[in-house]
């Protein structure tokens, strides 16, 4: 029995849960703070290193960002996280688009 599931989430509760994410991503990048308040496509690609700077995570690591990379590429905007640690893929919205949720 496939113990995954398509979980779908409540959009609503996520833009609370990355509120502090969201403004601290506005006052970084104009761009990005435009196309979030007016829908429009934006995409950017910032360092995991600026990104733990800027959206403080616990542990500080590229898949903490996972579900809010999903959650701005419904809001229209590509967010690329990369990395400079070898054997690292760049995450971004495209790498994640068809896998599932699990819980």
């Amino acid at each position: 029995m496939n113990t995954k599931r398509k979980y779908q989430h409540n959009a609503i509760v996520e833009e609370r849960m990355f509120a502090m994410d969201i403004e601290s991503l506005k006052q970084y990048d104009e761009q990005f703070r435009k196309a979030y308040e007016t829908g429009e496509k934006y995409e950017f690609t910032i360092k995991l290193s600026d990104i733990i700077e800027i959206c403080p995570r616990h542990k500080q690591e590229r898949e903490q960002y996972r579900r809010f990379i999903r959650f701005l590429a419904s809001k229209n905007i590509t967010m690329n996280l990369v990395s400079r640690k070898k054997g690292h893929k760049d995450l971004s919205e495209n790498q994640l688009k068809d896998k599932e949720y699990e819980q």
